[in-house]
C-alpha cells in the first residue's frame, strides 16, 4: 500500500503564510475518503475559478493543492499567489517538501489543471473548500479537529 503525504497546512494562508505550521499526515494512495474528497474538489474547481476571477464578497487567500511527483514519490503541496495568464496557471509552493525533491518552499511553478487536487479561499474569516482536510480528521487529536472545523465555512 503506497502512502501519499498530505499537508495540513491550514495556517499557511490563514495566519502565518509560513511552512513552520505544516503538519504532514500520510494517507494511503487508495484511501476511499481521500479519493472522494479529491474528486469533489476537482468537480467544484469551476466554482473556485468563478470566485477567483471575480471576487464579490471580499474573498482572499486563494490557494490550490497540487500533486507533484518525482523519482522519490508523490506529495501534495499548497500553492499560493495564484495567477492565470495565457492559458497557464502559476503558483508559489507554500510548504516544505517531505518526500519530493523537485520543488522547495518559495518555488514558482506552472500548475497543470490535471494536478490540482484541492482548493481553498477565505470568505468572512472562514475557509471555503479544502475538502482534503476532512478525511485527515480521523488521524488528528479531537481538540485540533474542533479548532479546524471552526475555521471551515462548511465543516
Amino acid at each position: 500500500m503506497k502512502i501519499a503525504p498530505f499537508l495540513i497546512a491550514v495556517a499557511l494562508t490563514l495566519v502565518t503564510a509560513c511552512s513552520k505550521e505544516d503538519k504532514v499526515i500520510g494517507v494511503a494512495a487508495d484511501d476511499p475518503e481521500m479519493t472522494a474528497a479529491i474528486s469533489k474538489a476537482r468537480e467544484t474547481l469551476p466554482q473556485f475559478w468563478q470566485v477567483f476571477d471575480k471576487p464579490e464578497h471580499g474573498e482572499t487567500g486563494f490557494s490550490l493543492k497540487v500533486r507533484i511527483t518525482d523519482k522519490r514519490g508523490t506529495e501534495h503541496f499548497w500553492a499560493v499567489d495564484i495567477e492565470r495568464r495565457d492559458g497557464k496557471t502559476m503558483g508559489t509552493i507554500n510548504n516544505d517538501p517531505d518526500t519530493v525533491t523537485s520543488v522547495k518552499l518559495g518555488d514558482r511553478i506552472e500548475i497543470p489543471e490535471a494536478d490540482i487536487t484541492d482548493w481553498l479561499y477565505m470568505r468572512d474569516g472562514k475557509m471555503v473548500g479544502n475538502r482534503t482536510l476532512r478525511p485527515l480528521f480521523k488521524q488528528m487529536p479531537a481538540a485540533e479537529v474542533e479548532r479546524l472545523k471552526k475555521m471551515l465555512a462548511d465543516p
